[in-house]
């Protein structure tokens, strides 16, 4: 029996800014599914949000499942199942919940991107897929 070609995808890792749109989706709207060693992603908005749907999916498209779909009046999408959602969970607690972070394990790793993802998840602020430079990516990142 063959393998499914997503399981490859469970070997790789995030790069820094994937990581900050994970880490700030999962502060904001999205939720973590499945149990343990099968957890996934799971991130809906609004069907109005379309472009910031798609900037998050531009950036975490290595580890979607598929596209965003409209369902409901939302525009949603998954990752597949990956190893870095383990991990990350242990940074929330109680289960699927992830309002409720250990703010000091993660603020060690937040970082100005994360943040951003996160404010514009709760609606205090906007990001617009067409104007966040290069330079502006690396200012983000930085420690």
């Amino acid at each position: 029996m063959a393998a499914d070609p997503r399981s490859v995808l469970r070997r790789l890792p995030p790069d820094a800014v994937q990581f900050q749109v994970i880490l700030g989706s999962l502060l904001g709207d999205a939720r973590l599914v499945g149990l343990p060693g099968e957890r996934r992603m799971r991130i809906v908005h609004r069907a109005d949000r379309h472009d910031y749907v798609w900037w998050k999916y531009d950036r975490l498209a290595t580890f979607a499942a598929d596209p965003p779909a409209q369902r409901a009046g939302a525009l949603r999408f998954e990752t597949v199942a990956h190893p870095i959602f383990d991990d990350v969970a242990r940074l929330f607690r109680g289960g699927g919940g992830m309002g409720h972070a250990r703010r000091d394990a993660v603020a060690k790793l937040l970082r100005p991107l994360g943040l951003a993802v996160w404010l514009a998840d709760v609606g205090r602020l906007e990001l617009r897929p067409g104007e966040f430079l290069p330079e502006q990516r690396e200012l983000a990142l930085a420690s």
